[in-house]
């Protein structure tokens, strides 16, 4: 799957995502303060090239973090359900001062689709993604959109996935005090895994706009 798009819009009310956690991509070209570990990607771990290959930023700047669809249990799920935990983002945080913190998806994402398919014995639902999927954004697209496709059904899913897992990092102390004292800036990113094309999430226009 690929696109060709200048935007991809959603709705604005579904989400309670305030302007303020966002960073901009100018944040990102001209830091104020150059270093090495600054920028934190939680992405697929299915996504084979890591995603910190970006060409207006060195590479020793970033650090990736991989793991299936690059899923965040938010703190309520963690207390929950024995088992679930932050404790990877979180130990990354309590050693790295990251200024960003990248939420990235990708359009090629395996994971998405086979928790779309009715769940097989061969593919057990380890750790609860899947029920987290369904109960999370899976729930959130098919109760807020109308798609008229399969194919825009999934693309909505992936964008929205993003979003729904920046909303469930949120949720930790250790990330949103870091919002709150203006150290820590979120971006929601797609990448077009055919074209190498990166969608980068506008909340002034409730979409994601080519990079």
């Amino acid at each position: 799957m690929s696109l060709v798009q200048s935007r991809i819009s959603l709705r604005a009310d579904v989400h309670s995502l305030d302007k303020i956690i966002f960073g901009s991509v100018a944040d990102l070209v001209n830091p104020p303060v150059s270093r090495e570990k600054d920028t934190l990607i939680i992405a697929c771990s299915e996504l084979a090239a890591g995603p910190d290959c970006i060409s207006f930023g060195k590479r020793e700047r970033f650090l990736v973090l991989q793991h299936l669809a690059g899923s965040i249990p938010s703190e309520n799920e963690c207390e929950k359900h024995d088992g679930l935990s932050c404790d990877s983002v979180q130990q990354l945080f309590d050693k790295y001062e990251f200024r960003h913190v990248i939420v990235c998806g990708y359009l090629g994402c395996g994971a998405v689709a086979r928790w779309l398919q009715p769940e097989s014995k061969k593919d057990p639902d380890t750790g609860g993604f899947r029920r987290r999927f369904e109960t999370g954004t899976r729930r959130l697209v098919d109760a807020s959109y109308s798609p008229d496709s399969c194919s825009k059904r999934f693309e909505l899913m992936i964008f929205e996935h993003v979003l729904c897992q920046i909303e469930n990092l949120l949720t930790h102390s250790f990330v949103s005090e870091r919002i709150r004292a203006k150290t820590t800036s979120i971006y929601g990113w797609v990448v077009d895994d055919e074209s190498s094309r990166v969608y980068g999430y506008s909340h002034d226009q409730s979409a994601y706009l080519p990079i």
